[in-house]
């Protein structure tokens, strides 16, 4: 049976010790759009994304990812991925509904532990006039032109313990693995999924995690439009004192144009543009040897990349302790909102 469950990555939860700072620069520097607020949490999106929110900046202690959100495929198939997980160690439960979308069936990866949500039913976002685009009428909104102009979510990248058990885990939801990286035979050290692959290769990514943690994040992409947006983006960044740490170049593995910056919290995003469409429902997973080079890595500029660029969030106790001040650390995290929202929760 040919079977598709998942649509789209919908939405990633970045966790930052400084979320005012964090939201600032992901509305100023990469361009999204602030849909609301609730609680600890702002909802943003990119300028031409038709879901209520696809990046929520939740405060907490030490920068990591909390939920990933799964747009399922059709209205039961939530339902048919708890029935799937139902009385296994993956199962988490209902959520009534959460900000800008229903339902919610909740489930963590079974290596990685990484909290993922699946729904059917989402709010779409409205445009006021003064931003809807007059021209062209399949936009949500008229470019709005600020920072770098992030235009969507692209993907997540996560680590986890057993690479191979987590791929297994995906697919029995109808993910398709569609490359993957091997320092020796059997041993994969960078793989590649998507739910559907109409827009890219991949809308998850796997790294291997030998910290002995779980829940760990690397990265969270987003798209622009064209290659040369990338290197324009470059130029932004560091225009707003945003230090460049891995690119610009091309990835190998899916070939798209890669640029790596640190946000204020200390968490990694990418944005990218370009690459190829896999729409073949047969593909086979295409293998990478990384001895003697990795093309799967990069193929142009940068090739190698930095000291630190494979650490991933939170880090543990030890490194925490040496890499964070007081304040990243979460000493004294401050109200997030302060005086602008009168200190509610």
């Amino acid at each position: 049976m040919s079977e598709i469950l998942l649509s789209q990555l919908a939405h990633v939860e970045l966790i930052s010790p400084k979320p005012a700072e964090t939201v600032e620069w992901m509305k100023e520097v990469f361009g999204l759009e602030e849909t609301t607020r609730e609680g600890q949490s702002v909802y943003l999106r990119g300028w031409a994304e038709w879901l209520h929110s696809s990046l929520i900046i939740t405060e907490g202690r030490e920068p990591g990812v909390g939920r990933i959100g799964w747009r399922a495929y059709g209205p039961e198939d939530p339902e048919i991925v708890a029935k799937r997980l139902a009385d296994t160690e993956e199962a988490v439960g209902w959520v009534d509904d959460w900000a800008g979308h229903g339902a919610t069936y909740q489930y963590r990866a079974p290596h990685g532990r990484h909290l993922h949500e699946v729904f059917w039913d989402v709010e779409r976002y409205q445009a006021p006039p003064e931003q809807q685009d007059p021209v062209i009428k399949n936009r949500p909104q008229r470019f709005s032109g600020k920072g770098i102009g992030a235009r969507y979510l692209d993907h997540v990248t996560m680590p986890t313990q057993n690479m191979l058990g987590d791929i297994d885990f995906y697919k029995r939801l109808g993910a398709r693995h569609t490359a993957q990286t091997e320092v020796e035979p059997g041993f994969e050290v960078f793989s590649t999924l998507t739910c559907n692959g109409i827009r890219s290769t991949h809308d998850l990514a796997l790294v291997p995690d030998f910290s002995g943690m779980t829940g760990r994040a690397h990265h969270i992409a987003f798209r622009v439009d064209q290659r040369q947006d990338v290197e324009r983006a470059a130029e932004v960044f560091l225009a707003n004192d945003t230090p460049i740490e891995f690119g610009p170049g091309v990835h190998g593995i899916d070939e798209i144009t890669y640029l790596y910056v640190r946000e204020p919290g200390g968490f990694r995003m990418e944005i990218n543009a370009g690459g190829w469409v896999n729409t073949m429902p047969d593909w086979e997973t295409t293998t990478y040897q990384a001895a003697g080079g990795n093309p799967g890595q990069s193929i142009w500029r940068n090739v190698e990349a930095p000291e630190g660029f494979h650490e991933s969030w939170p880090l543990p106790a030890g490194e925490a302790a040496e890499k964070q001040d007081a304040a990243v650390a979460g000493e004294n995290v401050r109200d997030f909102f302060g005086e602008q929202a009168g200190g509610s929760r």
